[in-house]
């Protein structure tokens, strides 16, 4: 959602007009209370001023901006119209009518304003990116692709000048996400390893613009195709890189930092390292002697098959010579007999280290050092978790049948396993957010500056919780699930950040009503629909959501699950059982049938390319699809006032296209029409907030 970031004071006004002004000092105090966040009294001051200097393009200004402040575009729509009459030389009042008009889903007028704001502007990156959005919503992608990279290169600058930084930050991912590059641009990529590094975004948004950005790397690029002829073959490591290569691949810190953080979402650069894995395996057992530099991509490989929980496929004989490795490093710790770095590392890209007997002692072993991040990550956090786990509260039982299925898949597969989530985050209040999601539809507000009480039903390893948490900084966030393990990863995620607001504790949801609690906000993405009965879930929720509370719902969509389906139909029809073994073996099978465009899509989605998403994917215990009319009935049931989807502006725009007389985009039978003309739109669930009568 726009909004002007200041009002600056026009102490001489460039106007050609005569007109009265308002004193430096009136200006002065207007901004003061804008900036303390004081928009009633700003307001109220700027109300006066207009009435006092009716002719004086900053009071109109002023109070458009006050207006926008609290997502009130139809109240500022004709108060900026004013400003851009009185002062059609100020881009910025030009540039802010034309956002209200696109929030008003006026797109032809906002162009408009966008293409007058560039002429007096030309190197704006807001109003530059502000104009290739419309260009994208009225379906002119060339004109858009061109905006973007403009717009990309100002906010470079911006970050270069640290103007509005984090700001820049915001606005550079944005921009960078809409892009597919087609060549290496040095700068993108040193600023799209900075965004890594520092989370200006989670990092897994940024998945495929790296894979494009690794395998330009003409090193890794030609490795890959040497990888693709040699698939089926075993490979020694010098056939596939040679000495100077692999010292080339390990300078580029980009594919490092990916390597670090995100799991590789790429089949080819899967194949290319599941190939690596193997010969290094063989050199391990062969002559166990690497080079340092070897060595060094070994370990990103276990760290990076460490964050995927060992998706790679693994053949018959790397079966077999794993158990070799194995025997040989028991034997080597019982007997105190000499340990090379090569063997740990390359038992580490396999298997979870945890997995030898007394291997904490491999922290004493000098020969060892090297591999402190790699023994952290697998033997210590573990152990920090599982003392998290001894101590998390219990509020509910977890009841036998489904409920007990669905918390042994995540004990035994916690989703997902994650390294970073964004730093770069705008705190806010309840309030303020649904405004900023939700411009257009009328509710009731919480007035709840401080202390709101947030219930997130269902958390998972804490993406979820940890993003609301940060979001709405001064509100108390309780977080459930029925998985210990999920629950103590993401404990142990919560206290890395030094977050205080946001606690945990096991629970179900069916047995919820069992609490006397009461909340402001209830967010459940993803949960519900794994649920024995998700409609009674979904009730039960509602009996702890207080009178005009919010709810946040994420349901699978039974027309965006088709492919899903077909999928679970062929593992059920080749016999495919949710064993760490049969999903590789089923994720190999699904990537060879490259002439199915449903197991394609499947294949260029996150949740394929790791052991728990694959599993939550394709392998759930329990699932259950919804249908938007289905959603609507029960809304009317349960007397719930439907606000929106959280999605993509893009699909909102080509919505109210379609149905220019639902602006609000609120019309779930218009919804259904649309979803069945673009059977995609829901692939990430239906995602949608309600309000709860008062």
């Amino acid at each position: 959602m726009h909004k002007t970031k200041h009002i600056k004071p026009l102490a001489r006004s460039r106007s050609p007009q005569t007109a009265a002004t308002p004193a430096l000092a009136e200006q002065e105090a207007l901004v003061a209370l804008f900036t303390a966040g004081r928009f009633a009294e700003g307001e109220t001051l700027a109300r006066q001023l207009t009435q006092r200097y009716p002719d004086a393009a900053f009071s109109w200004k002023a109070l458009g901006t006050l207006l926008l402040a609290g997502d009130r575009q139809r109240e500022a729509l004709p108060v900026l119209k004013r400003a851009v009459e009185l002062a059609p030389y100020d881009a910025e009042s030009i540039n802010s009518l034309g956002k209200t008009l696109q929030d008003l889903n006026q797109v032809e007028e906002a162009l408009d304003c966008f293409n007058q704001a560039l002429a007096l502007r030309p190197d704006s990156a807001i109003v530059i990116n502000d104009q290739a959005n419309i260009l994208k919503a009225l379906h002119r992608p060339t004109e858009a692709l061109t905006g973007y990279v403009r717009a990309l290169a100002h906010h470079r600058r911006a970050i270069e000048l640290k103007a509005d930084f984090n700001g820049a930050k915001i606005n550079y991912v944005n921009c960078l996400k809409r892009l597919h590059f087609q060549y290496d641009d040095p700068s993108v990529r040193q600023l799209l390893l900075q965004a890594i590094t520092e989370g200006w975004c989670r990092p897994d948004e940024l998945t495929n613009i790296c894979n494009d950005f690794i395998k330009f790397n003409p090193i890794i690029r030609d490795a890959i195709q040497r990888s693709q002829h040699t698939w089926s073959a075993q490979s020694s490591l010098q056939q596939l890189l040679e000495t100077t290569e692999i010292d080339a691949i390990l300078n580029d810190t980009l594919f490092v930092q990916v390597m670090e953080t995100i799991a590789i979402c790429d089949v080819e650069l899967e194949q290319l390292l599941t190939l690596l894995r193997y010969s290094m395996l063989l050199q391990t057992l062969t002559t166990n002697a690497a080079t340092p530099a070897q060595l060094q991509l070994l370990q990103l490989i276990a760290i990076q098959c460490y964050l995927n929980e060992y998706v790679f496929a693994v053949t018959d004989d790397e079966t077999a010579h794993l158990a070799e490795l194995k025997q040989n490093l028991i034997t080597a710790i019982e007997q105190q007999l000499p340990i090379s770095a090569l063997q740990v590392v390359t038992l580490a890209a396999y298997y979870p280290l945890d997995c030898l007997p007394t291997a904490m002692t491999l922290f004493e072993r000098p020969s060892l050092t090297s591999l402190t991040a790699i023994l952290i990550q697998h033997l210590r956090e573990p152990q920090q978790q599982a003392e998290y786990r001894r101590h998390m509260p219990q509020l509910t039982p977890i009841e036998s049948g489904i409920s007990a299925l669905v918390k042994n898949q995540y004990e035994e597969n916690p989703y997902p396993r994650w390294v970073k989530t964004a730093a770069v985050t705008q705190s806010l209040t309840i309030d303020a957010f649904i405004r900023q999601q939700f411009p257009l539809v009328q509710f009731y507000p919480l007035r709840k500056q401080t202390n709101a009480d947030i219930l997130i039903a269902g958390c998972g390893t804490g993406l979820h919780s940890i993003d609301t948490a940060l979001r709405f900084t001064d509100s108390q966030v309780l977080a459930i699930d029925f998985s210990l393990a999920s629950l103590s990863y993401a404990q142990r995620k919560t206290a890395e950040l030094g977050i205080t607001n946001l606690r945990y504790a096991q629970a179900d949801i069916l047995q919820f009503n069992t609490l006397d609690l009461q909340f402001d906000l209830i967010e459940s993405a993803g949960v519900l629909h794994h649920l024995e009965d998700p409609v009674l879930g979904w009730k039960i929720l509602l009996e702890h959501l207080r009178p005009g509370g919010f709810m946040s719902l994420g349901l699978y969509s039974q027309c965006a699950r088709r492919s899903v389906v077909k999928a679970q139909e062929f593992i059920a029809a080749q016999g495919y059982q949710a064993t760490a073994d049969d999903i590789r073996r089923c994720r190999q099978a699904l990537i060879k049938q490259t002439d199915i465009p449903e197991y394609q899509h499947l294949i260029s989605g996150r949740d394929f390319h790791s052991l728990s998403g694959c599993r939550d994917l394709l392998f759930h215990v329990n699932e259950h699809h919804f249908t938007l009319p289905q959603i609507a009935e029960l809304l009317r049931e349960l007397k719930l006032n439907f606000l929106g989807f959280i999605i993509d502006h893009a699909v909102i725009n080509d919505y109210c296209n379609c149905f220019p007389d639902d602006p609000t985009a609120t019309n779930l039978e218009y919804w259904d029409q649309f979803e069945q003309e673009h059977p995609s739109t829901f692939a990430n669930m239906y995602q949608f907030w309600m309000q709860k009568a008062s």
